[in-house]
């Protein structure tokens, strides 16, 4: 076991109602050192030091189940399990949760890139100042995206983007399209156009798809921190890109539209994940890519093919945008 310095927590932490950025709270407790395990080649805190770190009220041990609780907060994690929930929203982890001793362990790397800008967004490193939201409709003109049985991906994208453009503006947002028609771009293209901007963040809009039928929800997308594996297959990529500059910032932005879109549309949550599509890679401003259902799922494209469902995405995702700014903006 190594123990290395903590950063001092004396900002505070923010309520982690349904919608994971709202209200600000109290300081959670500190602790002077995280006493750091190295399973695997791979470094790990344990279930009790993240208890004492973070001042959870309560915490429970249940066979391989552990339980974290605060007045606003619930958080659980299962031995071998590659994800874990925050007041009920699914975290995809970049490791599974290893056993130690009887303690349960989280790799240091989630604990960094997931678990600490979750909880604590008000600590990232500085304030995220933006005016300007950059909206990606995905895909275009030959490159129709995910097929369905009511339509086609390309044409939902572009449809919600519009919306959203629209939903932000009346918000007071900035907006800039990467397409407005069905054009084709590049995805080199898409990110030149949002490098561009300053004081922005970025999202590209997506509809799934899947060969089985029964694949339904919604799913959110970061870029995957350095070193680590990716939702999506591929190794490890240990190289550090463009976009891995706003880590934090990008799992924030990214739990601020999936909580919000889940607890408002009641949809299947699959999940916050991490990937390195070629759109994240190379932003220079925190972004996501946004995955609003699966159109090869009869019931589920049925209600994207619903001008009104599209409509109620759009409002939903210009809200999360209104309290991540909130939540991470200047104090």
């Amino acid at each position: 076991m190594t123990r290395i310095p903590a950063t001092p927590r004396t900002a505070p932490c923010f309520r982690a109602l349904p919608v994971l950025l709202a209200v600000f709270l109290p300081v959670f407790g500190a602790a002077k050192d995280w006493d750091v395990y190295t399973l695997k080649g791979r470094q790990y805190v344990s279930d009790e030091n993240v208890v004492k770190f973070y001042g959870f009220e309560r915490f429970s041990k249940e066979g391989d189940n552990r339980l974290f609780r605060h007045e606003t907060l619930t958080m659980t994690w299962r031995i071998g399990s590659e994800s874990i929930y925050v007041n009920n929203i699914k975290f995809n982890l970049s490791f599974p949760i290893e056993e130690n001793g009887g303690m349960a362990m989280l790799s240091l790397v989630d604990l960094a890139k997931l678990v600490d800008p979750v909880v604590r967004p008000s600590y990232i490193r500085k304030p995220i100042v933006f005016d300007t939201v950059v909206i990606d409709a995905g895909h275009g003109a030959h490159d129709s995206g995910a097929k369905g049985p009511f339509g086609r991906e390309k044409d939902y994208t572009l449809d919600t983007a519009l919306r959203l453009e629209k939903q932000l503006q009346a918000r007071g947002f900035k907006t800039v399209m990467t397409r407005r028609e069905d054009v084709f771009l590049t995805l080199g293209q898409r990110v030149e156009i949002a490098n561009r901007q300053k004081n922005a963040i970025f999202i590209s809009i997506h509809y799934n798809s899947s060969g089985a039928k029964t694949a339904n929800g919604i799913e959110t997308y970061a870029l995957a921190p350095q070193g680590t594996r990716t939702h999506v297959g591929g190794s490890p990529w240990n190289s550090p890109l463009t976009g891995n500059t706003s880590d934090a910032e990008n799992i924030a932005l990214a739990t601020a539209v999936h909580a919000h879109v889940i607890s408002d549309i009641r949809a299947i949550d699959r999940g916050i994940k991490r990937a390195r599509f070629n759109v994240l890679r190379g932003i220079n401003k925190p972004g996501i890519l946004f995955e609003g259902g699966f159109v090869t799922n009869p019931a589920e494209a049925k209600l994207i093919d619903d001008p009104e469902h599209r409509e109620r995405l759009a409002i939903s995702i210009a809200e999360a945008v209104v309290r991540f700014k909130k939540a991470v903006g200047k104090k």
